[in-house]
């Protein structure tokens, strides 16, 4: 089970910075190509956390959200998006679903890094 909370602390983690990191000039983002629809189901074929990397940067835009991860649901991997709090502007913009996983969304308050 520790090694379950481990990558997904690891997996939630890569997704902050990569968010931090793979900031756009507004220039940049106005010429960049229209993110693929979602799938309608998940097809098996694709990883969460390929899933996560791909749209990480998307989600961690949007306001309120402060995390993402690799979670597990009745027994099925699904994507979890931590928010500041079930505000209704950043709520209605997480989708229900991505890439055929099911996302969750779990209130955690603030996220600080830890001090070492």
């Amino acid at each position: 089970m520790r090694s379950r909370y481990t990558r997904t602390l690891v997996a939630a983690v890569l997704a902050w910075i990569a968010a931090g990191c793979q900031a756009k000039a507004p220039e940049q983002a106005a010429s960049s190509p229209p993110a693929p629809a979602p799938a309608a189901e998940h097809t098996g074929d694709q990883s969460l956390s390929l899933v996560i990397a791909r749209n990480a940067t998307k989600l961690m835009g949007i306001p309120g959200v402060v995390g993402v991860y690799e979670g597990e649901s009745q027994g099925k991997p699904v994507l979890r998006v931590m928010v500041l709090s079930r505000a209704d502007s950043t709520m209605e913009k997480i989708p229900k679903t991505l890439e055929g996983y099911d996302v969750e969304v779990e209130v955690s308050g603030p996220v600080k890094p830890m001090n070492h």
